[in-house]
């Protein structure tokens, strides 16, 4: 499966533009995402996977390379917030539901997504999610670390519990 174009696009284009040096897009043009001009339909995940870690080691080059794709998971959150791309009023409404309530509409959407996740509830603070990727872990587990963080969840802490079958299981808890 690929990944559709607009996804690449929103991160790089638009929520990592600020972080993006010229030498970073060179390289990311190097690898086959070429934020310089219009962007293609869709990615090869070899290349998105590329991308993600050639950003990761820019942007983070003092860590090793697992927490250099958590950081940047995590970073990306941020900065749909800190950059207004996702609004104060939705994430108002998300934050009064609680990371909980938030995640489980979030699965109303994901058939729109590239990849595919599932949630179960173990208790009121505490979810497996299932993710249809093995690749870069870390940089999964920073993205859903930091979004329970911004759906006001306390102390959040994602580890990764198997691969298998094609997909990342994780266990997502926080206060």
């Amino acid at each position: 499966m690929s990944i559709p174009g607009k996804l690449v696009e929103g991160v790089f284009k638009r929520v990592l533009a600020a972080d993006l040096t010229p030498e970073l897009i060179t390289k990311l043009a190097s690898v086959g995402v070429d934020v310089s001009g219009p962007m293609e339909p869709t990615y090869p995940r070899t290349t998105w996977y590329l991308a993600v870690e050639l950003t990761a080691k820019t942007l983070f080059p003092e860590d090793g390379l697992p927490v250099q794709l958590r950081r940047l998971g995590g970073h990306i959150i941020s900065c749909l917030q800190s950059r207004g791309i996702i609004k104060g009023a939705w994430l108002s409404m998300a934050r009064l539901m609680g990371p909980r309530r938030a995640l489980k509409q979030a699965m109303d959407f994901t058939d729109r997504s590239p990849v595919k996740v599932a949630i179960t509830e173990r208790a009121k603070n505490e979810f497996s999610i299932s993710v249809d990727d093995t690749e870069q872990p870390d940089f999964l587990a920073g993205l859903l670390e930091s979004a329970i963080a911004m759906l006001g969840g306390k102390a959040p802490e994602v580890s990764l519990e198997a691969t298998r079958d094609g997909s990342c299981h994780f266990r997502a808890t926080w206060r």
